[in-house]
């Protein structure tokens, strides 16, 4: 399996790639997927449902680019956070059809998701 890119620049570069989608986590999980339950492992799933949901929307929309905000500061090992969830998602047979893992860029901030053109 491809790995991705890894970059530790400003990821505010990223924002200048064409034909960009962002959808920020950098909120809490609960926020960020504006499906808040209350329940923060039920919240955690959300995350990565929505995650899945941009991949595809992102695809459809002919972008060339998904930007994941997703922050680092609450991120430790054997803790499920945004992060640990788009890193999880990204690596799963889920994102194959959305993504092209070789041009993905996992950033400590963020990751960006090359999508992978519609036929």
């Amino acid at each position: 399996m491809a790995t991705f890119k890894k970059e530790y620049c400003n990821w505010i570069k990223y924002r200048e790639y064409p034909d960009l989608m962002e959808r920020d986590y950098h909120l809490s999980g609960e926020e960020a997927s504006g499906n808040s339950t209350g329940n923060y492992y039920e919240n955690m799933n959300n995350v990565w449902n929505d995650t899945l949901r941009h991949l595809k929307m992102a695809q459809e929309e002919g972008k060339q680019y998904l930007l994941l905000t997703h922050g680092w500061s609450t991120s430790r090992l054997g803790q499920i956070t945004s992060r640990s969830q788009i890193r999880k998602l990204m690596r799963s047979k889920e994102a194959t059809p959305y993504i092209v893992r070789k041009n993905c860029i996992q950033h400590d901030s963020v990751f960006l998701a090359a999508i992978r053109p519609l036929i």
